[in-house]
C-alpha cells in the first residue's frame, strides 16, 4: 500500500516538473458546467450530502454508480450568459447525456459532454468529450471503479485527450451524530489531457498550461446531519489537488422534503484562481423534483418492470467570476422503482409422523 501511495505521489511530481501549472480559468472543472446537479453537487467524490451517484459522477469520481439498482438515462443543458462589454460573444452554453446500465457483475457506465465557452473572463474554447466506466460493489460498504477518457478540443489551436479515472467509496455508516458517513478518494487524468491550446491562463502573464491537471487527487466525505420521515439535511466537503499545485475547496449542503424536494447549496474557492484575481465565491442554488409516474398498456416497460419508474427534473444558478451567469436545467430517469424490500426466508418444519 504505502509502495502504491508513493507510486502516485511520484507520478504527480513528475507531471508537477514537466507542465507548468497554468489552466485556463476554470480548465480544471469545465466538465462540471453542464448540468445542474454538477453545479450543486459541490464536486463531491463521496455522492454528496444526500446521496446521489448518475452517469455524470464519471467526472468526480467512478466508483459512486456501483450501488444503483437501475438503469439511468440522463439529460442536461446549460446557458451562460456573459456581462463583460470585452466580449464579442455573450453566449455559450454546455451539455451532457448518459446512460448507466446495471448487471449481476458491475454497473456500466457511458457519458458525453459538450461545452462551448467563449468569454474574456471564461475561455474555455470548444471540447467534446466521451466517458466509459466500470464500477462494483466488492463489499456491502466499499465500492471501486474506473474509466476512460477521451476528448478533442478546437477552437484555440486543436488537440486530443485520452486517460483514465481510477476511485473508491466507502460507507462508514454511522460515526457519532452523523450517518450515512462516506468517505472517497478518487485519481483523476491520468493521462494526457489538453496540451496544445492558445487559451489564456489564469495567469495572463505566463504560458497557458494544460487542462484539465494530469493526476488530480480528489479526496472527500459527506454524511446526513438530520434525517426524520419528512425531512434530510446532508453536508459534503471536498479537496482536489491537481498534481499537488494547487488546492480547491469544495463545500455543499443539501436538504430534502419526502425524498421529493430537494434544494442544494454549494460553493468553491480554487486557491490559484483567488490569488490570480479571480473571484468565484458565490454559492450556486438548485432546486430538484422527484415524482414517480404509471405507463399501461406497454408490455415492453411491463416486461422489463419499467411501468413505474422514477424521473428528476432539477434547475440551478451560479453566478460565475462576476460577469457570467450560467442557469442550467436538466432531468433523470430512473427505470423501474428501488427494490427496498429484502427476502423473505421461511422454513417450515414437518411434524414426525407417527
Amino acid at each position: 500500500m504505502k509502495r502504491n501511495v508513493l507510486a502516485v505521489v511520484s507520478i504527480c511530481l513528475i507531471c508537477s516538473a514537466i507542465y507548468a501549472y497554468n489552466p485556463p480559468v476554470n480548465g480544471e472543472n469545465f466538465l462540471e458546467l453542464s448540468s445542474p446537479r454538477q453545479l450543486t453537487d459541490a464536486s463531491s467524490s463521496s455522492g454528496g450530502g444526500i446521496f446521489y451517484a448518475g452517469p455524470e459522477s464519471l467526472n468526480v469520481n467512478p466508483a459512486l454508480p456501483a450501488s444503483e439498482q437501475r438503469n439511468v438515462v440522463n439529460l442536461a443543458y446549460t446557458a451562460l450568459f456573459s456581462s463583460n462589454s470585452e466580449d464579442t460573444k455573450t453566449y455559450g452554453n454546455a451539455f451532457q447525456a448518459g446512460i448507466l446500465i446495471p448487471t449481476k457483475f458491475a454497473v456500466y457506465s457511458a457519458y458525453m459532454n459538450g461545452t462551448m465557452i467563449p468569454f474574456v473572463d471564461m475561455n474555455l474554447g470548444n471540447s467534446f468529450t466521451i466517458k466509459g466506466g466500470l464500477s462494483k460493489e466488492v463489499t456491502e460498504k466499499l465500492n471501486v471503479g474506473l474509466n476512460m477518457n477521451s476528448g478533442i478540443f478546437w477552437g484555440a489551436n486543436t488537440d486530443w485527450a485520452a486517460s483514465i479515472n481510477l476511485g473508491f467509496v466507502y460507507n462508514q455508516g454511522k460515526v457519532g451524530f452523523l450517518k450515512d458517513f462516506r468517505y472517497s478518494a478518487a485519481l483523476l487524468n491520468l493521462g494526457k489531457t489538453f496540451t496544445n491550446t492558445t487559451l489564456p491562463g489564469i495567469n495572463p502573464e505566463a504560458e497557458t498550461g494544460i487542462f484539465p491537471m494530469i493526476g488530480t487527487l480528489k479526496l472527500g466525505c459527506a454524511a446526513l446531519l438530520a434525517q426524520t420521515s419528512v425531512i434530510k439535511l446532508g453536508a459534503s466537503l471536498e479537496i482536489t489537488t491537481p498534481a499537488f499545485m494547487n488546492v480547491i475547496t469544495d463545500l455543499g449542503l443539501q436538504f430534502a422534503v419526502k425524498d421529493m424536494l430537494y434544494i442544494t447549496v454549494a460553493d468553491k474557492f480554487n486557491l490559484r484562481e483567488l490569488i490570480n484575481g479571480h473571484v468565484d465565491v458565490i454559492p450556486s442554488v438548485g432546486l430538484t423534483f422527484r415524482f414517480t409516474f404509471d405507463v399501461k398498456n406497454n408490455q415492453y416497460l411491463e416486461k422489463n418492470g419499467w411501468s413505474q419508474s422514477e424521473m428528476s427534473t432539477a434547475v440551478a444558478w451560479k453566478q460565475l467570476y462576476k460577469n457570467i451567469n450560467a442557469v442550467s436545467a436538466g432531468v433523470d430517469l430512473n427505470l423501474g422503482l428501488k427494490d427496498e424490500t429484502p427476502p423473505v426466508i421461511t422454513i417450515k418444519f414437518e411434524d414426525d409422523e407417527e
